[in-house]
């Protein structure tokens, strides 16, 4: 092979590897895969027992329905503090994610999880429940975020 057709062998192998590893990830970050960033980093901040980290995975006015309360909380400010309360009197936790999926219409995607919470006190007194969750999220203040969350426990079978 003379030395012109293996330089250009070799600026075409480049331009494929650029396109490949440098070009690919750009192109592919849409709704999904920014939508499971940001479960990862909730998943991350509440193992961690990071309030502040958790909340700066809701819109500054999301608003959060959770299992453990009557009332739904509204913006950023009262997620943070409901989550500090829940970390400090349940230092051990451990949250798992099954059945997950992501439905994208334009720049909203619904996820939908099905999940099991191991929650411990300082006293060692522990408990599990299971249930699902459903959350809203959407690119606002310029990066994904989740607007709405509710979560809710499975029904007791009956007799």
């Amino acid at each position: 092979m003379s030395r012109i057709k293996e330089k250009r062998c070799l600026v075409g192998m480049m331009v494929i590897a650029f396109c490949v590893f440098v070009l690919t990830p750009i192109v592919s970050a849409g709704p999904i895969e920014e939508s499971v960033q940001l479960t990862e980093q909730y998943l991350k901040a509440f193992h961690e027992g990071n309030a502040e980290a958790l909340s700066a995975t809701y819109a500054q006015d999301a608003v959060y329905t959770s299992w453990a309360g009557p009332f739904p909380m509204k913006g950023r400010e009262a997620i943070r503090a409901m989550y500090a309360g829940f970390f400090r009197a349940y230092p051990t936790r451990s949250l798992v994610l099954r059945d997950e999926s992501r439905r994208v219409y334009g720049d909203t995607v619904i996820y939908n999880s099905n999940w099991a919470l191991v929650y411990v006190d300082a006293k060692g007194t522990g408990k599990t429940v299971y249930g699902r969750s459903s959350a809203v999220s959407q690119v606002t203040e310029g990066r994904r975020l989740t607007v709405e969350h509710h979560t809710s426990l499975f029904p007791i079978a009956g007799p």
